[in-house]
């Protein structure tokens, strides 16, 4: 057999297997270490920024925007000097060449160059320029710096934006499990899409398309405000980390701010909020206003949390020191209405609890959640996938429990229904639940099934299998009698509806057409009419037809003319024969 590379392990999973399997430090551990290579992995925190619960909120969102300016303005300058000498390069190379006529092995080394080092950025294009000069003369150029826009900076502003909402999503989470341990702030993940969606009481805070954000990335990338880039392939955001010169945090544990050089500033009015654990009301829907991107959970916390939890949403600046002090510990905030992810957040209940109520009967008239409030929810509502999969799951279930009116299943076959719904339906081949946007669909398709098996169950009188029986997955045929089979009468539900469409559109294409055909012969009659009455001369009449009616009708105007005229003639002695009939014949 062929010797097969050895694997490499961490040091650390090397020792605990090897204290697991009783080898300690004899000799025999002595031999394996020898025939497996250990990989000792070395975290580099040299400049990164160390904090418990991170935030770009407040004072360190107005630092981190101070610094940036006055970062740019540095780079802009030394990016003026840069290109000064970039354009005494570019003149040197144009008078070298107009002196020196390239010969035919410059010509065909620049060409390789210029095609293989295209799509460098500048600064490494340049460099590239210099060893290439160094081997074959001055008779290539350099590329132009580009300095850093005004408009970068509001691209910016937003881009903090969505990395503090990034942030306090895995505080949250962190929250909850009550971790306090120090660790390095996490990585900013860019979704040029997000950012162009990102919205400010309803409005875009940008019009601008995701290739605008791109540019504006890389152009912080080339200054250097965004380092570490790393490109995990196009399905997935770009990770970078923001400049440890620039920015600056705020760990709401320790209600202070934090760079790079960890360097605490106490900020006064931070300790002043109520401390309780309970989510103030206003300050969240004041978050929900000024972001609208992360999906972030607003479930009620629990006690016992060493953070209150109004930190995590809070983004209000007060109006001035005096306000915090008169507000106190004991303060009163006026309570708000619940937004509408609230109000749906609230009507899910415990698996268990929902098995109970549908085995005794909670949920025979229950009315469905209306369709526009979860399409509402699914496009510009706070649930996450998880939740809203979780809401639709448990909304069907109590649509579908009419048609055991007359059955009395018991409440465990109704929890391994749920459980196998939970564990199956909505799901992606990743494990994760369908977006909100795609699941809303799905909804309106259940309850059309629902509503077809309960018009089959009353009309045969028959009664549904169990719970865990009837929503068995497998049961796809009519005579297995599970839910599954609806699937089939909804496909053949959606080809009955396509084809009342084409034939409804069958149908509005003939009555276009017979408009227009009645149309075209009202025209035809008026313009035969005002030719008869010698209103136009036959040359007009040809032109009109010719120009406004269908083909056929030019064909057709002799035909026309002489027919309309034997109508007249018969008309006009109809009336000399009545008129005749007047007189009488001893009159003459």
């Amino acid at each position: 057999m062929r010797a097969s590379t050895p694997h490499k392990l961490d040091d650390r999973v090397f020792s605990l297997a090897c204290n697991l399997f009783g080898y300690g430090t004899t000799q025999e551990k002595k031999d394996i270490e020898k025939t497996i290579a250990i990989e000792n992995k070395v975290l580099q925190l040299e400049g990164r920024i160390i904090a418990i619960y991170p935030a770009i909120i407040e004072e360190a969102f107005a630092t981190t925007m101070d610094n940036y300016r006055k970062y740019i303005a540095s780079y802009n300058f030394k990016t003026q000097a840069e290109n000064e000498l970039i354009q005494k390069h570019n003149t040197t190379v144009a008078e070298f060449c107009r002196q020196n006529p390239l010969t035919a092995v410059q010509t065909a080394f620049r060409k390789v160059f210029l095609s293989s080092k295209k799509n460098l950025k500048p600064r490494a294009y340049n460099e590239a320029v210099n060893e290439f000069c160094e081997s074959y003369g001055l008779i290539v150029e350099k590329k132009k710096i580009q300095s850093v826009k005004y408009a970068t900076e509001i691209v910016f502003q937003n881009l903090l934006h969505l990395y503090n909402s990034q942030l306090m999503k895995r505080n949250e989470k962190f929250i909850k499990a009550g971790i306090t341990a120090k660790r390095p702030i996490q990585e900013f993940k860019i979704n040029s899409f997000l950012v162009t969606q990102l919205k400010r009481k309803e409005i875009n805070s940008i019009d601008i398309c995701s290739k605008t954000v791109r540019n504006h990335r890389q152009r912080l990338e080339e200054a250097g405000v965004f380092v570490e880039y790393h490109f995990a392939g196009q399905n997935k955001p770009v990770e970078v980390h923001i400049n440890p010169e620039i920015l600056t945090v705020l760990d709401m544990k320790t209600s202070k701010l934090k760079n790079t050089e960890n360097k605490t500033f106490r900020v006064e009015y931070w300790n002043l909020l109520p401390d309780n654990n309970e989510s103030t009301g206003t300050l969240l829907n004041e978050y929900q206003k000024n972001e609208n991107v992360e999906n972030i959970s607003q479930s009620k916390r629990s006690s016992g949390q060493a953070l209150t939890p109004s930190y995590l949403f809070f983004t209000g600046t007060p109006n001035s020191k005096q306000d915090i002090s008169n507000q106190g510990a004991g303060a009163k905030i006026g309570k708000t209405n619940n937004s509408l992810s609230e109000k749906l957040q609230e009507l899910i209940i415990h698996p268990q609890e929902l098995a109970v109520n549908l085995a005794s009967g909670e949920y025979y008239n229950y009315k469905p959640i209306d369709i526009r409030y979860l399409y509402k929810e699914a496009f510009s509502g706070t649930l996450t996938n998880d939740e809203f999969r979780e809401l639709a799951i448990q909304d069907f279930f109590k649509s579908i429990s009419k048609i055991y009116r007359f059955s009395t299943p018991f409440a465990g076959s109704w929890k391994k229904a749920i459980t196998l719904y939970y564990q199956n339906k909505w799901i992606a081949f990743t494990g994760n639940s369908f977006n909100k946007s795609v699941l809303v669909d799905e909804i309106q398709q259940m309850r059309w099934r629902i509503e077809w098996a309960r018009k089959w169950f009353a009309k045969h009188q028959f009664p549904p299998l169990f719970p865990f029986d009837y929503f068995d997955m497998t049961r796809k045929t009519s005579k297995e009698v599970g839910f599954e089979y609806t699937k089939t009468k909804w496909n053949e539900h959606l080809q009955a509806v396509a084809k009342y469409d084409a034939l409804k559109k069958k149908q509005e294409c003939n009555a276009v057409r017979r408009k227009e055909t009645i149309n075209h012969a009202k025209k035809c009659e008026t313009a035969l009419n005002r030719f008869f009455k010698n209103k136009v001369t036959y040359t007009q009449l040809y032109d009109y037809v010719e120009k406004n009616l269908p083909k056929e009708y030019i064909e057709k105007l002799p035909d026309l003319i002489l027919k309309k005229s034997l109508q007249d003639n018969e008309k006009t002695i109809a009336i000399n024969c009545n008129d005749a009939v007047k007189y009488s014949l001893f009159e003459f």
